[in-house]
């Protein structure tokens, strides 16, 4: 900046006000001063205004499962907003391990990132959360929620989408039912088979392999059950899955043992990812708006950081049954 004012014979002040488009110089002595700026190839440092400033315009966004489509899609939510208003987003995987998301969480803060969209919370992130809030970092409850958190939350009602999906399992004939689910410890998917046993239990209908319904989001998670469930229970007629992604790995096993989809199974999943209506698979699912849940939570992370102090807000976004071959009627 010193160099412009030089060659510009101007002030340093004044190339601060032409560079930042702040009042303070005349058209034509901005115009000059940018040219010599452009000719002299500087650029100025969002590090160095940040620090001037002690503003950020970052934010960290954590997921609990990069590789996962689901979260990429509401990656994409979360970085098109943001954009909008001229933030970055730094983007950690943090998996299960609950030091991971604690360390990642606070590495973002220590970056001076304004704020925190925080995917995979559970329990045993209560003293995290805490911590955020005596620092008063601003931080959004992306789909998993924790009861009694003073933080804004964004989701669906996945209670009341598990109910629905299991009913119309039911109405497809289907009584021979296995229930795949997801980590237990997860307030999405607990909600989720809630809804599944719910609808099940108005039909007088138990999972056949309860309690044992719990398990990984994966493909390899979901194939090993199936294996469990057809091994015990060979009359099974449906299996309703937490997500997708475990439903292509029961897919994959009743191809292995001859079982067809849904002539013998009938399956169904969650989520509505990209490969759930691709090709010959048509998994009837239940549709999450997923990068609208990322736009969601970054406008609602946005305005508490500049300077929203309301009470805590809870959003349930619409979602969709739909209905495709792998349940078709019994």
């Amino acid at each position: 900046m010193s160099d412009i004012a030089q060659a510009a014979g101007v002030s340093s002040a004044s190339v601060s006000y032409a560079l930042n488009g702040s009042p303070g110089v005349g058209p034509e002595v901005r115009e000059r001063i940018l040219k010599i700026a452009d000719e002299l190839g500087f650029r100025p440092s969002r590090l160095a205004r940040e620090l001037r400033t002690g503003a950020s315009s970052t934010i960290g966004l954590l997921l609990a499962d990069i590789a996962n489509p689901f979260y990429t899609e509401v990656a994409a939510g979360v970085v098109a907003a943001t954009a909008d208003e001229g933030f970055e987003v730094f983007v950690s995987h943090v998996g299960g391990g609950r030091q991971r998301q604690a360390d990642a969480a606070l590495a973002h803060v220590d970056r001076n990132c304004s704020g925190l969209i925080l995917t995979s919370l559970v329990d045993a992130d209560r003293p995290l959360l805490t911590k955020l809030e005596r620092e008063r970092v601003p931080f959004v409850q992306l789909y998993r929620r924790l009861e009694g958190v003073s933080a804004d939350w964004v989701g669906i009602d996945d209670r009341a989408a598990g109910v629905e999906i299991a009913l119309h399992m039911l109405a497809s004939g289907r009584r021979r039912i296995a229930v795949l689910g997801g980590p237990q410890e997860s307030s999405a998917t607990s909600n989720r088979v809630s809804g599944f046993r719910e609808a099940l239990h108005q039909a007088g209908v138990q999972a056949l392999n309860e309690p044992e319904v719990w398990g990984d989001f994966t493909r390899q998670s979901g194939a090993m059950r199936a294996r469990a469930v057809l091994a015990r229970h060979p009359d099974v007629d449906g299996i309703i899955c937490s997500n997708d992604v475990i439903a292509v790995g029961v897919m994959d096993v009743c191809r292995e043992t001859g079982r067809s989809v849904p002539e013998d199974v009938a399956l169904s999943g969650f989520d509505d990812m990209s490969f759930s209506s691709a090709g010959p698979l048509q998994l009837t699912t239940v549709t999450v708006p997923r990068e609208a849940l990322g736009r969601r939570a970054a406008q609602l992370l946005l305005r508490r950081i500049a300077g929203d102090d309301g009470p805590p807000r809870a959003e349930q976004l619409p979602y969709e049954l739909r209905i495709r071959a792998t349940t078709a009627v019994h």
